[in-house]
């Protein structure tokens, strides 16, 4: 689809702003459940085990729990980005569907990872292009592949904007970092809002639905 009209990257990220300052609290309870549960699993495995087979384990149990956190907070962003109200249960509500995300990052991953290697520049038009599969498996009942589909539908020809995005999310991020850390307990949900603002905004200019768009997966 022709991008006739930029993306309200400026509108995104004050939305994420004002959200933050009125659910302030909340946010940042469940980012630090989201990111503090993971991180905790992986430590408490470098110091219980030392086998190879027991560490990849613990690995493979912080990889689904920091899984199911992406996709829960997915769904509050999206839950705030559409006037309702979100709870801290929300983190665990895409549970049964886990195995598509896992199988859809998997896939993006890869997809980025041989952008990056061969030639830089299409790994991170992969990346940005494929930066709502999760958004898309929290509201759409889609399998892995379409998922990543449906991503690269709705993003044809904001490919510019949602570059600008990613640098000023980046920006915003380090800054975050350069608080000693804690400020990425505000810049994190802020950025999340904004993904879910842009991700709203994107989803009906897009062509036709899930599966009956053109299906061509090489147009930036």
């Amino acid at each position: 689809m022709p991008n006739t009209q930029g993306l309200p990257l400026g509108e995104s990220v004050g939305f994420g702003w004002n959200t933050l300052k009125a659910h302030g609290l909340f946010l940042v309870g469940v980012t630090l459940a989201a990111w503090g549960t993971p991180t905790f699993i992986g430590w408490a495995g470098d110091i219980a085990f030392d086998s190879g087979i027991q560490e990849f384990g613990m690995w493979l149990i912080e990889f689904a729990v920091s899984s199911t956190f992406c996709l829960g907070l997915a769904k509050i962003y999206l839950r705030f980005r559409d006037g309702e109200v979100a709870v801290f249960e929300n983190l665990f509500d895409i549970l049964p569907r886990l195995h598509v995300y896992i199988g859809a990052a998997v896939i993006a991953a890869i997809a980025v990872l041989m952008g990056l290697i061969l030639f830089v520049v299409p790994g991170i038009i992969f990346l940005i292009r494929l930066w709502f599969v999760g958004f898309v498996i929290v509201d759409e009942e889609v399998g892995p592949l379409d998922a990543i589909q449906r991503s690269w539908d709705i993003t044809r020809g904001y490919t510019l904007d949602l570059f600008l995005l990613f640098i000023l999310l980046c920006g915003l991020n380090l800054l975050g970092a350069m608080c000693l850390g804690v400020g990425l307990l505000a810049t994190l949900p802020i950025s999340g809002l904004a993904l879910a603002f842009v991700y709203r905004t994107l989803k009906p200019r897009a062509a036709g639905s899930p599966g009956s768009a053109d299906r061509e997966f090489v147009q930036p």
